[in-house]
């Protein structure tokens, strides 16, 4: 599956998985259940992930076409 997603897009997502992470890390590590933490972590995972390719991505905020 590919995703595509303008500039402002980017900095929104990249901003709400930024925001989402510490709460979603405090989420898994008072978790008792097993199966529940086991999710939570794989949610934590791809939220990692994800942040990690958002912030590869250069900003295009500082570049105009001059045309």
């Amino acid at each position: 599956m590919n995703l595509q997603l303008n500039d402002d897009e980017v900095q929104i997502l990249r901003g709400m998985l930024h925001d989402y992470l510490p709460g979603l890390k405090f989420e898994v590590v008072r978790t008792d259940a097993p199966e529940m933490r086991h999710a939570l972590a794989r949610r934590q995972t791809l939220c990692e992930r994800l942040l990690d390719e958002l912030s590869a991505i250069p900003s295009e905020g500082g570049r105009r076409s001059s045309a």
